[in-house]
Parts: C-alpha cells; structure tokens; sequence
C-alpha cells in the first residue's frame, strides 16, 4: 500500500513537472512570434498592414483557479498611411494547453490532440472574459463557417473591410523559428493577401488541424493527425 501511495505521488509530481514544461514552451514560443510578427509588420510584410500600439497578454484559468489553461497574445494592426494610430483589426495567437480550447477528436474516443495554437486574424482582440472573442469548443460565434476543412471564416468583405478567420496549429510541432516562420507567419501573409485557404494552409503544412462540423452541426471536431 505504501508503494502504491508513493507510485501516485510520484506521478502527480511528474504530471506537475510535464505541464511547466509545456507552458515554459508556450511562453517562449508566444515570445518569438509576437517578436517576429512585429518585426514583419515594421518592415511592410503583412499586406497593407502595420503595428498600431503594445501587444495585448491574457490569461485563461481553470474553473479552479489553480492553474492555467490557455494565454493569448494581441497584437494590433491598421491600414499603412492612415492618420489615426487607431487598431481597426488584431492578430491574435492562442495558446490552449487543456481545457475548452482544444478541440475534440471526431472519431469519438475521448482522446486529445494536445496542445494547440489558435492562429486568428480578428476586428478584436482575445478576451478570455466573453466567449465570442476567444477559440473555445463548442464555438459561441455567429455565422461562421470552415473553409477547406482548414479555415473557421467569417466573411466580412462586404462591408470593405479583410475576412476575419482561424486557423489552428498542433503546438508540439513548432519547434523552432524555422517552423514558426513556415506554419504561422507565412499563412498569415498568404491570407491577407487573399489567397484560397487550400493554396495558404496546403495539406503538408507542419502541424496544421483539420476541422469537420460535428452531427448536431453546433461543433467543430478535429482530424486525428
């Protein structure tokens, strides 16, 4: 009995040891994207974009309070030439390690595709306080759709201004500014310079989730990789 108590210690332990790990992974990883992203952004390579102010942190906990669960990081943007420093979109990268931000496998065996990244391009930034403003599952958004079974969209060109959309990543395998260039940024470029979702996210992309609708039509479920 003694044993076994030490063996379940042990494992709690470990557990804990696991989930630092992961997240001091998530936080140098959110640390070079926002630097890269904003070096770009200064340097006239995302469309017509450019940086308008500080980058935006937020944090997640869990309905306990003892831990976290996801972070964010904002960074605002607005059309070159304009006279306002005022954010009229925002790039937004989360990072969901468990809980409501990972989304569900579609085969139905309860396992999970790990931590993930939430790639959005959005006319807010995150907020971990309304449901409509960060990636969650079931979604609490209005009127969107998957595109290329890649792309959460919402189409807002009529109105004159970029769609906003998703698109996620499998956190593990970014690993280095190597992949943080090919499976982020390039897509995020590619996007804003509207091509399809198939040409800007292709199939072989490093870590890219595939999404379906569920049966009720209400959730989105994940491609095992």
């Amino acid at each position: 009995m003694k044993h076994m108590h030490m063996d379940a210690g042990t494992k709690i332990v470990r557990a804990g040891e696991l989930i630092e790990n992961v997240w001091k992974q998530a936080y140098d990883l959110g640390n070079s994207l926002r630097a890269i992203t904003e070096s770009g952004l200064k340097n006239n390579e995302f469309d017509k974009l450019q940086i308008a102010g500080k980058s935006n942190l937020r944090y997640q906990q869990s309905l306990s309070g003892w831990s976290t669960t996801s972070s964010s990081i904002s960074i605002p943007v607005m059309e070159r030439n304009r006279r306002k420093m005022a954010a009229s979109a925002w790039i937004n990268y989360q990072i969901s390690v468990f809980g409501g931000g990972l989304p569900p496998l579609g085969d139905g065996h309860g396992e999970s595709i790990g931590p993930v990244l939430h790639v959005s391009f959005w006319r807010h930034a995150t907020d971990f306080k309304d449901e409509e403003f960060y990636v969650t599952f079931p979604p609490n958004w209005n009127y969107w759709e998957v595109k290329d079974e890649r792309l959460i969209f919402w189409d807002s060109e009529q109105d004159g201004k970029y769609p906003q959309w998703t698109f996620s990543l499998r956190l593990l395998e970014l690993d280095s500014e190597h992949a943080l260039r090919t499976s982020v940024l390039a897509p995020i470029k590619a996007l804003l310079a509207k091509a399809e979702p198939a040409a800007a996210l292709p199939a072989n992309l490093p870590g890219l989730i595939f999404y379906a609708n569920d049966e009720t039509g209400l959730n989105l479920v994940a491609s095992r990789p």
